[in-house]
């Protein structure tokens, strides 16, 4: 018996033909036909598929009537289907080897590959006011080849303008062209819609047409987001990764109707399969023209955080691509090492598909680092030795504490903020805590186990004693080897209040600042960031900011080549992000970068200070990794602080 099988292209189906009563009178193969979400059309039984399973759809259709003893024939239209297939994969494996040799600097042997190569230079010579160094170049190149690309390159790389140089070339052929794009979709941090445009500015000489969405303010006509409906809408269009969500409908639709080229900046914020946020951004993937990753830290957890990131760029390839599932590779984060043939395997797979220009790949002009010891004042150094005597006996009796210990971790904060400014003891421990993280909640209030009225009086009275010694070393700092010659400088600190109060005492002595932390409006923050860039705009020469606020998509080298560390904590990875502000790809030659670590002496600042030696040293091997898993370096943070404190304390007392 014989069923002739053929393609009906719209909508989608295959088609059984003529047969439907007859295979349905059989419960077992209609309950087989019924997983395949069949319905029956007149005598056809019509059996849709997507496409990107077209195949394994025809191929689970023949397995069944295999199984009930039909011979099955094909139409020319399903043979035809078979071969574009057929014919699909193999020009996606040479693609796949082509982009890999430019990947890897290897395509110099192929005059096809060395032509496109040639006209990519003349077009960017003719399109860009800006020269892309050769690995911008390359890594451009290689965006333009591929199309869906993810870029891990290290912060201070210019990943921005590798994309401008990408979106260039894109945008210069012919408009019937498939991969024509004459518009861009940027998905990124609030902090980054400036510097897009003021990169766009730099690279094409001349300012761009944008328009942002925050996800709260662009009302809308009838629910809909107006802007995304014109006929003429901006060429550069920057959105909030959680407000895709919110306009997921209007996006879609935007994408529908324009040739879009869509980014995601900082990308490891949708790395989350199961959340919103992730789930969003790779719903709208499916419709652009071109898609592209940017993070510096592809895998800050785990491996399994380049799946969703691998799913944004191919959505309908993309486990084919990693060849393996999400939870085997949570269990390569936990169980192999990162020379692993798991690792090398998947290192192997996913490479011809991103590019990484590494920290040494950079040739950065050198920086100077200082450590300045500071002997706290009296009164600093009895409140803060009061408070350590209270906790290190609790923290001994326990060897298996961790700073993830919501009560261990308020104390660690107690103990930084006398160490730095004891002003800070005054607030609630609670509102500390939420300055890290607003989930926090304590259960006790570790504050009321101290029980010594003369402490506390001492405490109240403290911002009318005593000033910090650090704010007064800094102050010395500042006016007499920074400001003088005209420098800039940067001033970072954990607490926000020691942000507030530092402010408060340079204006007492007559220094203006402008502070970048969280309460204060983007508006004012770009201000604030664009007049400190300027190397002649001497209105304020110190910037005081929070690295929580600031330390991503943010470029400050223009205009500050010194750094001051008022306090900082053992996360690594924030560390190193907040030192790139300053010294990154642009910097002439022979610029030196200066960073100041101020630490008070005989305090838990020696213990940060060593634990983020040590994390540094092992992460410098990791940076310089295609696929660096920072979550081995900083997930050491819990037992690791509180031995070492222990240690110091048993070492000076």
């Amino acid at each position: 018996m014989t069923t002739n099988i053929s393609i009906d292209v719209n909508p989608h189906s295959f088609i059984v033909k003529g047969r439907a009563p007859e295979l349905l009178e059989n419960k077992r193969l209609k309950i087989s036909f019924s997983r395949l979400a069949c319905s029956i059309d007149a005598d056809d039984l019509l059996i849709p598929y997507q496409k990107e399973t077209q195949i394994q759809t025809l191929q689970e259709i023949l397995r069944i009537l295999t199984k009930f003893d039909y011979d099955a024939t094909l139409s020319s239209n399903a043979e035809k289907e078979i071969e574009n297939y057929n014919r699909e994969e193999q020009l996606f494996g040479e693609f796949t080897t082509a982009a890999k040799s430019i990947r890897n600097d290897e395509f110099r042997k192929n005059p096809e590959l060395v032509a496109k190569f040639d006209n990519f230079q003349k077009t960017l010579n003719n399109r860009l006011s800006r020269t892309l160094y050769p690995l911008q170049l390359l890594s451009a190149f290689h965006m333009t080849f591929a199309q869906n690309v993810c870029n891990f390159s290290v912060p201070g790389s210019g990943k921005t303008s590798i994309v401008f140089g990408a979106y260039a070339y894109l945008n210069s052929l012919p408009h019937e062209d498939p991969k024509h794009v004459d518009k861009l979709l940027v998905i990124g941090p609030i902090s980054s819609f400036a510097p897009w445009e003021n990169e766009y500015r730099d690279c094409f000489g001349k300012p761009v047409n944008s328009f942002r969405i925050s996800g709260n303010n662009e009302i809308t006509r009838d629910g809909k987001l107006e802007h995304l409906y014109s006929s003429n809408p901006s060429e550069l269009t920057l959105i909030f990764h959680g407000g895709v969500d919110h306009y997921l409908s209007d996006i879609i639709d935007f994408l529908k109707r324009n040739k879009t080229m869509v980014i995601v900046d900082e990308a490891h914020r949708i790395k989350n399969p199961e959340g919103v946020w992730g789930q969003s951004v790779t719903e709208i993937s499916k419709h652009a023209i071109s898609r592209v990753v940017l993070t510096g830290t592809p895998v800050p957890n785990g491996y399994q955080d380049i799946y969703n990131l691998y799913k944004f760029i191919y959505p309908f390839k993309f486990k084919e691509i990693l060849q393996f599932h999400y939870h085997n590779l949570e269990d390569m984060t936990k169980n192999s090492l990162p020379k692993s043939t798991r690792v090398q395997r998947l290192k192997e797979n996913i490479s011809p598909f991103f590019i990484r220009i590494k920290k040494r790949d950079l040739n950065l002009p050198p920086i100077n680092e200082k450590i300045i010891s500071v002997n706290m004042n009296a009164l600093q150094r009895e409140i803060y030795d009061f408070i350590e005597s209270e906790y290190i006996p609790s923290f001994q009796k326990d060897s298996s504490a961790t700073a993830k210990d919501v009560l261990n971790r308020a104390k660690l904060i107690r103990l930084r903020q006398a160490s730095t400014n004891p002003s800070l003891l005054l607030r609630t421990l609670q509102e500390s805590l939420e300055e890290f993280d607003p989930d926090y909640k304590l259960t006790q209030d570790i504050d009321e186990h101290i029980d010594d009225s003369e402490f506390i009086g001492k405490l109240k009275n403290y911002p009318n004693r005593e000033t910090p010694e650090k704010f007064l070393e800094i102050l010395q700092l500042i006016s007499s080897n920074i400001l003088p010659i005209g420098e800039k400088v940067i001033i970072w600190t954990i607490f926000v209040q020691n942000a507030e109060e530092l402010q408060l005492y340079l204006e007492n002595n007559k220094i203006t600042s402008r502070l970048l932390i969280g309460k204060i409006e983007q508006t004012q923050r770009e201000i604030t960031i664009e007049k400190f860039n300027n190397p002649n705009n001497l209105e304020f020469q110190v910037v005081i900011a929070n690295p929580f606020s600031v330390a991503e998509s943010i470029s400050l080298h223009k205009g500050c080549h010194s750094a001051i560390y008022l306090e900082r904590d053992y996360n690594c990875s924030n560390f190193l992000q907040s030192k790139d502000r300053i010294h990154r790809v642009g910097l002439s030659e022979n610029q030196e970068t200066n960073y100041y670590y101020f630490i008070s002496k005989n305090s838990i600042d020696e213990v940060i200070n060593d634990r983020l030696r040590l994390k540094i040293e092992r992460m410098e091997q990791i940076i310089n990794d295609d696929i660096p898993l920072f979550s081995r370096i900083d997930n050491d943070d819990d037992t690791d602080v509180i031995k070492d404190l222990i240690a110091n304390y048993a070492k000076r007392t």
